[in-house]
């Protein structure tokens, strides 16, 4: 069984969800198991490509981000269009899911993960797990030796897939790291956010899009009165 690679990033081959993809295939050849193929579904605007390539698959790893603690629009618009589709073709089929988060704490993907346990229940899905995983966005800064450990996490996970058909309990609750950061943490970030070094990477890509000078923009705030106050709504 090859497992098809299913890439929900709205950045397709530019996204941090592809290289997560890239180190599971290299757990399962480790596992002796030989991965399918990888399927973006950005950019292609009707994602039929996609769809279809699901449909045939009796497995697929399915990769994603969190967008506001949910998912991007174009993973939700394709799940409901798996919801569409002949149940026969969806029952039994053998998904996996990976949630990927710039948040480093574990709360943010716990919604989303439980949300996909209940979708794969009602489409009929195995569910083989959802792995969830944050501090991702920052491995395109980190040192070589740091994304290598987060590299490692997910040839683990491959591999653990390709010996055992499914994600562990045990591997799962890991690879989530810690819930929520204790007192000590929230202090020494909130100091950092103080200094302004925590801002540092996205005033680097909202400079890069030309969005710098509209970071503080609040367009559905409530509009101002001449007075400067904002209206009731």
């Amino acid at each position: 069984m090859k497992p098809l690679l299913l890439n929900g990033s709205p950045r397709g081959k530019d996204g941090n969800s592809r290289k997560l993809l890239g180190w599971i295939a290299q757990g399962l050849e480790a596992a002796g198991c030989e991965s399918g193929p990888t399927v973006d579904l950005a950019p292609d605007p009707t994602r039929a490509a996609a769809r279809e390539a699901f449909l045939a698959a009796d497995e697929v790893v399915f990769a994603f981000p969190l967008y506001t603690d949910a998912m991007p629009g174009i993973v939700k618009a394709f799940l409901e269009s798996l919801a569409e589709a002949d149940p026969a073709s969806l029952r039994g089929k053998r998904v996996a899911f990976v949630i990927q988060s710039g948040f480093p704490e574990g709360i943010h993907t716990e919604a989303l993960a439980a949300y996909l346990a209940r979708l794969s229940d009602r489409l009929g899905f195995c569910h083989l797990g959802t792995l969830r995983k944050g501090g991702v966005e920052g491995i395109r800064m980190m040192p070589s030796k740091q994304v290598e450990k987060i590299a490692a996490r997910f040839r683990e996970a491959g591999e653990e897939l390709g010996k055992k058909g499914s994600f562990s309990p045990e591997l799962m609750a890991r690879m989530a790291g810690r819930r929520t950061f204790g007192p000590v943490v929230r202090l020494l970030l909130r100091l950092l956010i103080a200094t302004g070094i925590t801002d540092y990477y996205w005033n680097t890509r909202l400079k890069q899009h030309g969005a710098f000078a509209r970071r503080f923009d609040a367009p559905y705030a409530a509009p101002e009165s001449p007075a400067g106050h904002a209206e009731a709504a």
